[in-house]
């Protein structure tokens, strides 16, 4: 890999040794997937920050990058981290608790400016903008709608590029592809989870290939972020063109590409009743919501009969949450990821959610139960249950 004077300082640890064992990582990362060079970037967005993801070592490997000196030199964000709310009257116990906050101190210290799992609330990159992100469904968003370009990093790799400011030239920086393999026809979603049942069986039936998606053209920002987190959740791949919405997508040829065409028929197996479900959780922020969204969620629900109803945001719309009027048995967590966490530990029996993304990770992560519902639908539930 060739690198420039300043990359080969930092190499020599002329920059202290943080720098130079993250060099060392990305180096060695790019190598090994033929990339030429390293590129800088602008924003890294850091993932696996759960103490229930990375246990004991993960935080130990944190507090030392931290305590060794090591501190990001460009914008930096991270992922959501468990959440620590009492469920009921069940909390975890004060160890976990002070573990998982040690995570979050020790990045904090580093230079970590958020923690979330929408990291483009935070700060919105600019079209044609190098990152290097962690978050699948942050990295679908910023390749396919804002038109920035980022690998789909590992965590490890994320961290590094955000001490070294710098990540190796992947795929995904060379821009949108010159055509696509697939086209897919989406009947128009009509609510935010419809979109993410979509995304969910487009990324099932299409694997790594990266589609043109028709069928999304004008409509809000959570119907796009949520079909992009729930293909970031079945796919590996990190861009989907949507028609109408990525810069570019004109340039993008399908002359060959073969047509798939998905309908409300197809996404309606992912839809059941929440089945004897003693103590539900309701789930809305799956990626988190944005701060519109949540006012208008606020302004929908008047109380919560059974259960709970966690809306999760970013650590960064805090600030704009003192003294905002919340219904009875709801919960604005902040910087936290339900579907990181065992909610099994806190009592909660199922999750009834409107993002097909958690639909996919709560009952491998959360070790519970989930249930889709419209967001819409939701929103009734939690104050008119019988």
């Amino acid at each position: 890999m060739h690198l420039t004077r300043e990359e080969e300082r930092m190499l020599s640890g002329e920059l202290g040794e943080p720098v130079a064992k993250a060099i060392e990582v990305l180096v060695s990362v790019g190598e090994a997937l033929g990339a030429e060079r390293l590129i800088e970037v602008a924003h890294a967005h850091v993932s696996g920050v759960s103490y229930f993801n990375v246990g004991d070592p993960g935080l130990e490997f944190i507090e030392d990058l931290s305590r060794g000196g090591a501190r990001f030199a460009t914008f930096t964000t991270a992922n959501p981290y468990a959440a620590l709310a009492v469920y009921g009257s069940k909390g975890f116990n004060e160890e976990l608790v002070a573990k998982q906050m040690r995570i979050v101190e020790a990045l904090k210290r580093m230079g970590a400016r958020s923690f979330t799992c929408a990291p483009y609330y935070v700060r919105t990159p600019s079209v044609g903008e190098h990152l290097a992100w962690a978050e699948s469904s942050a990295v679908l968003y910023a390749n396919s709608v804002l038109g920035a370009m980022t690998n789909r990093e590992p965590g490890i790799v994320a961290l590094m590029a955000g001490i070294a400011g710098r990540t190796y030239l992947g795929k995904a920086h060379e821009g949108l592809p010159g055509e696509v393999e697939y086209v897919v026809d989406i009947e128009r979603p009509s609510d935010p989870s419809e979109a993410g049942a979509y995304g969910l069986l487009a990324g099932e039936l299409l694997g790594s290939s990266t589609p043109l998606v028709r069928g999304l053209e004008g409509l809000p920002d959570s119907f796009l972020k949520e079909f992009l987190a729930a293909l970031a959740t079945s796919s590996p791949s990190h861009l989907a063109v949507l028609e109408g919405v990525t810069p570019g997508y004109r340039s993008v040829g399908a002359a060959s590409a073969e047509r798939v065409s998905l309908g409300r028929s197809d996404i309606s197996r992912l839809y059941s009743e929440a089945r004897s479900c003693s103590s539900p959780l309701y789930l809305v922020g799956c990626p988190h919501l944005s701060l519109e969204e949540l006012e208008e969620v606020l302004l929908r629900v008047e109380g919560v009969e059974r259960g709970e109803l966690w809306l999760t945001v970013g650590e960064h719309y805090a600030r704009y949450l003192v003294g905002v009027r919340r219904a009875e048995r709801v919960k604005i967590l902040t910087g936290a990821c339900a579907v990181a966490t065992r909610l099994d530990l806190l009592g909660v029996d199922c999750v009834i959610t409107d993002s097909a993304k958690a639909l996919a990770y709560l009952p491998k992560l959360a070790n519970v139960r989930a249930f889709l519902v419209k967001r819409r639908d939701l929103l009734r539930m939690v104050s008119d249950l019988d």
